[in-house]
């Protein structure tokens, strides 16, 4: 199936849930990231539960140090 991730396409299974989706794009376990469905943030607690459907659209957003 089909979603966009921060504007781009990409295909996940069927049954893809958040966190898959997160693994499948290299994040890793403990880096500080927020990750938005539509236009609402996400909270982690539910990203085991949520299954994506086709069509949606995703935005990880990465947390960065800098001054």
């Amino acid at each position: 199936m089909k979603v966009k991730v921060n504007n781009r396409e990409k295909i996940v299974p069927v049954d893809c849930t958040a966190q898959m989706l997160v693994e499948i794009m290299g994040v890793k376990e403990n880096e500080p990231i927020a990750l938005a469905l539509g236009e609402e943030v996400l909270p982690k607690i539910q990203w085991e539960n949520t299954v994506l459907k086709e069509g949606d659209k995703l935005t990880i957003i990465r947390a960065t140090c800098g001054g």
